[in-house]
């Protein structure tokens, strides 16, 4: 339950302060006063610090609370958005929380995720209220609740008196607690699957490393925190691997929007390049997987489907692309070989396959040239194999019947078996037999 709304609770906030967060001490003075005033409704907060405790709710203006910027959610729209707005790497991991432009640069990000996900939509029915408070940290950063914050604001900004019931939202102020402490609060909060929606493949993976980064986090530690097992960090990361690898190769470095929905594919990626043993072929597979990866829609199949082919016909996709890639290399790359573990002796090709991947990769015309050439590879191939499959059609279907004559021959010829019918199977099949030997013959003709 709420508290009952007065007329200081429809009050707009104090136009002195900016719409991102008021001053530290000014939240700090506001949290003492509101803390100091007899408790009301409460709400439970589950294993924090190991154990569960009560919080009061309180009101407070809209405008009070700041975003949390080690926000998992954002993780990678944060890179994007340092990419896009050529800043340095670090500008959310170290920047100082407390700066306006960074509190405004987050509620940007954050503003573009609530449309996507149809969170403004849903609260611009002004029936829509506050159903469960923000969860703020000691010094009003939004722990929990910063997409609804950023939606809540954007509508009381646009119209404060239609929207005048998100003048003041409902927050729990939590206890004083270290960083590590409040990382594992999140997680647990966004294990809850029922009512918080998914992280994306890539923000997961991104936050992960963010963890890792700001508090040393190990990935047992993190498998434990998220309820995951440790194979499946392990597999998340090598495909954000694997992904940062293509953005890089693309010129797109941290663009993570243009691999959102590659999720499959780059699994796929990252399941076959382990079972492969040369460092050489695997970085051939990778890059011409990347290939693929481009225009998924012209590939004619699912990308999890048709990558793993590249493995599989990968003696013959290299013949092919020396082909369409004349190399001319007058003496090995010892360094090279050496990096990758020496030459490579599954290839025909006159250069090395390292210099291969640097020739597909040269420009735009390259890689499509390359992708081009590897699904004319693939699709000769499964021509090929359909066509082997068609022409042992005959031998392996008589197999099959020779098996199940012999089976009836040796357990069916019993006394109480049911004759009726028998003779004219018998005559089905021998004349089915004529046909195929009639064949035969003229085939030895």
């Amino acid at each position: 339950m709420r508290p009952v709304l007065n007329d200081i609770d429809r009050m707009p906030p104090p136009p002195r302060q900016s719409p991102y967060g008021w001053p530290l001490p000014d939240r700090r003075e506001e949290f003492k006063k509101l803390t100091s005033v007899p408790v009301g409704d409460t709400f439970r907060v589950e294993n924090f610090k190991g154990s569960m405790i009560s919080l009061p709710i309180v009101r407070v203006p809209i405008n009070l609370p700041k975003y949390r910027i080690a926000n998992g959610r954002t993780a990678s729209a944060q890179q994007e958005w340092v990419t896009t707005h050529s800043q340095p790497v670090d500008y959310f991991d170290n920047g100082d929380p407390e700066l306006e432009v960074i509190q405004i640069a987050q509620h940007d990000i954050l503003k573009s995720m609530i449309k996507e996900e149809g969170l403004l939509e849903k609260f611009k029915d002004s029936v829509q209220r506050q159903v469960e408070p923000l969860l703020l940290d000691e010094n009003g950063f939004t722990l929990n609740g910063n997409r609804r914050l950023c939606c809540w604001r954007e509508l009381y900004l646009s119209d404060q008196a239609k929207y005048s019931h998100f003048g003041h939202v409902d927050v729990v102020v939590l206890p004083h607690c270290d960083d590590q402490e409040l990382d594992r609060l999140e997680a647990r909060l966004q294990i809850d699957r029922d009512i918080r929606s998914d992280y994306t493949w890539d923000a997961e993976a991104n936050m992960i490393l963010q963890k890792q980064r700001l508090h040393g986090f190990s990935t047992q530690e993190i498998a434990r925190l998220y309820g995951k097992k440790k194979s499946e960090i392990d597999q998340l990361l090598g495909m954000r691997e694997l992904a940062a690898d293509y953005l890089r190769a693309r010129s797109k470095e941290n663009t993570w929007s243009l691999v959102r929905d590659d999720k499959y594919a780059f699994s796929t990626l990252h399941k076959t390049l382990g079972s492969i043993s040369s460092p050489s072929d695997r970085e051939l597979v990778k890059h011409a997987s990347f290939g693929l990866i481009d225009d998924p829609a012209d590939v004619g199949e699912r990308l999890y489907a048709v990558i793993p082919k590249v493995k599989e016909h990968l003696d013959k996709i290299k013949r092919d692309l020396v082909q369409a890639f004349p190399l001319i290399v007058a003496e090995p790359d010892k360094d090279a070989q050496d990096l990758f573990g020496g030459p490579n002796s599954n290839t025909n090709s006159p250069g090395s396959d390292l210099a291969l991947v640097a020739e597909i990769n040269k420009d735009e015309n390259s890689i499509q040239k390359a992708r081009d050439t590897v699904l004319e590879t693939i699709r000769a191939e499964d021509d090929q194999k359909e066509e082997q499959k068609q022409a042992d059609y005959l031998l392996k279907a008589l197999k099959k019947v020779n098996a199940l004559v012999q089976n009836v021959a040796a357990h069916g010829l019993r006394p109480e078996s049911a004759v009726q019918g028998v003779e004219m199977q018998i005559k089905g099949i021998r004349d089915n037999l004529d046909a195929i030997e009639a064949w035969l013959a003229s085939k030895r003709g």
